[in-house]
């Protein structure tokens, strides 16, 4: 038994409460500005892959497999296959406008030294809960267009499926699980085939089995959304390349870091472990940034771990957060801000009730706000103006890069700007 489920054990007894139990969350937002600070748009591509297993809404499957019984259904609604274009084979993505923020990964972790049974509901103001697992007692469901009245005749057309994130939306999602007990836990198988290594990297022995009406268990409650809102860190660059932060969250943010990948390769960071205070700003010139040479750069790996237990994380929940995303987070070319969101935003954005409530809360969102930086947009504009065999230079960024379609919305902006 871990020092954490003896004094929890501890604690019952002397109380005679049951159960006592602690509830651990991280998890991560990500936005994409421009120069200027303006959040933009185009989020909903994915770069993570998700395990098979994994549940969806219909139309936002990641390695997933469709719904079938759903894809009749809805063409023998709507004369078609629902979010797929004319000529395309099988289900596409649905239609979606509006995302600027991605709800990556949030998991929640049961520490407790007795079984029980929980009910657990998480709120999402601005967004959809698109993915989860394991399968959910209830939560929202994207809007469906009208059926048409002749569906051989005329088919409900593909942009009647768009979601416009523009509009306000309520997501939500409820468990009902048992909590197995630390001896119960120890004995679950939890390999699943079609695991992915970041699904796999998440899990902390420490934590509590859950299990599933159905017999789904894992170590783990898993969410993922995608929505519209601002997190609330003000993130832009001047044209001497000077990052500018400005805390708007409404509360302190206890832990920062930039980092910046290089085209080389090479990497550099900076980090602020005091915490920066409601409407506090901070200026990095490249100059201020610490460099590090090519290779696994384990002072960062050491410094964001450290970071994250120092906000209420066990010491494996970090290792896990940082192993999981270390790949997108650290191996990815560009600048990014990490910084954990105040605990105030992170109960407005994601309202969350458990019953019965925990003794202790522990919840670590981190904002990842990916930043354009003035010289990238520059480039990025000339080959938007490259035509012919040369074409394809740009295509390849914003077709190929993850966040391409927030590339591209940036640089038409920018062309506009400049054709006034």
């Amino acid at each position: 038994m871990n020092a954490t489920s003896f004094l929890l054990l501890c604690s019952a007894a002397i109380t005679h409460a049951a159960p006592v139990y602690q509830l651990h969350e991280w998890g991560t937002f990500t936005t994409v500005s421009g120069s200027d600070g303006v959040l933009l748009s185009g989020l909903e591509r994915e770069e993570e892959q998700l395990p098979g297993f994994v549940e969806s809404h219909d139309g936002f499957e990641n390695s997933t497999h469709p719904n079938m019984k759903n894809f009749a259904r809805i063409a023998k609604l709507h004369g078609t296959s629902g979010y797929a274009e004319p000529g395309q084979k099988g289900l596409a993505n649905r239609p979606l406008a509006g995302v600027t923020v991605k709800m990556e990964t949030p998991v929640l972790y049961f520490h407790s030294p007795v079984a029980f049974r929980a009910k657990v509901n998480i709120g999402f103001e601005g967004g959809t809960i698109s993915q989860w697992y394991p399968e959910r007692t209830k939560g929202d469901t994207p809007p469906e267009p009208a059926p048409p009245a002749d569906p051989e005749k005329n088919p409900t057309p593909l942009k009647a499926w768009l979601l416009d994130f523009n509009q306000p939306y309520h997501g939500s999602i409820e468990w009902n699980v048992d909590v197995l007990s630390p001896a119960d836990s120890a004995r679950q198988l939890l390999f699943k085939p079609g695991d992915t290594l970041g699904w796999v990297r998440a899990r902390v022995p420490e934590a509590n089995v859950v299990r599933t009406a159905s017999g789904q268990t894992e170590g783990y409650l898993f969410y993922r959304g995608l929505g519209h809102f601002n997190p609330g860190l003000k993130t832009t660059v001047d044209s001497n390349e000077v990052l500018h932060l400005r805390n708007q969250t409404g509360g302190a943010i206890p832990y920062l870091i930039a980092f910046e990948r290089l085209e080389d390769g090479s990497l550099r960071w900076s980090e602020r472990r005091d915490a920066l205070a409601a409407e506090g700003s901070l200026d990095l010139p490249e100059s201020s940034f610490k460099t590090e040479p090519k290779g696994f750069p384990e002072s960062v790996y050491k410094s964001v771990q450290s970071g994250l237990a120092g906000c209420g994380l066990t010491e494996a929940e970090a290792h896990a957060m940082v192993q999981t995303w270390w790949h997108s987070y650290f191996e990815s070319r560009g600048l990014r801000v990490f910084w954990v969101l105040p605990r105030e935003k992170t109960d407005q954005l994601l309202p969350l009730e458990v019953s019965p409530a925990p003794n202790q809360l522990v919840r670590v969102l981190v904002g990842r706000s990916e930043v354009l930086r003035p010289r990238n947009e520059k480039e990025w504009q000339r080959l938007a103006r490259l035509t012919g065999n040369e074409a394809y230079l740009w295509n390849s960024v914003v077709y190929g890069d993850r966040f391409g379609l927030a590339i591209k919305e940036r640089i038409q902006s920018l062309d506009h700007q400049a054709a006034k």
